[in-house]
């Protein structure tokens, strides 16, 4: 956890208050700033790796990926520009299953197996077509979810800091972390 912290500079406070600006790109319907929040949020939520799309014009990428070393990937795909009527459709469902393909092959290693990638979108429902081709390890999640994951990390390290996070012992962090 030390590697990940130091890493990640969480413990500066201009770093962390810088990751924790990142709220705005997560209220945006613009992919850039809302993917770039959810790269972010991956860095808070202690991914020894959290990075996304290189936007170099490449097709089929993830648009977050987060690596917690040899314990699990969680691979995004944003819809977040999408609105809330209509459905989630199998052309989504099987994109964002396919992520975990394509990141393995990015990280030249088979994913973990408690690896899930998320669908980050607004909609309501998500059609019958695209339950039957969703991967197994494909869950679904709406704005204000991901909204609420952000404020709960970010209080949990607020709190932490509050009491001293360059003090604590690198176990007493990660009790600390685990009550979110």
């Amino acid at each position: 956890m030390n590697t990940i912290l130091a890493a990640k500079d969480l413990w500066s406070p201009d770093a962390f208050q810088a990751a924790l600006s990142t709220r705005a790109g997560l209220q945006q319907t613009d992919p850039d700033p809302y993917e770039d929040g959810l790269v972010h949020l991956g860095r808070l939520a202690g991914a020894s790796k959290s990075y996304g799309d290189p936007r170099d014009g490449s097709a089929a990428k993830p648009d977050a990926v987060w690596v917690f070393d040899s314990a699990r990937w969680i691979i995004w795909e944003a819809k977040n520009q999408a609105t809330e009527t209509g459905e989630i459709g199998a052309d989504q469902a099987r994109q964002a299953g396919g992520h975990r393909r394509t990141t393995e092959k990015a990280e030249g290693a088979v994913a973990p197996g408690d690896s899930i990638c998320v669908l980050a979108s607004p909609k309501k429902k998500v059609n019958d077509g695209a339950y039957n081709v969703a991967e197994e390890n494909l869950y679904w999640v709406r704005p204000p979810q991901v909204l609420a994951l952000f404020d709960t990390l970010t209080r949990a390290w607020q709190d932490a800091r509050a009491r001293g996070l360059e003090a604590m012992s690198l176990t007493e962090l990660g009790r600390f972390l685990r009550i979110i």
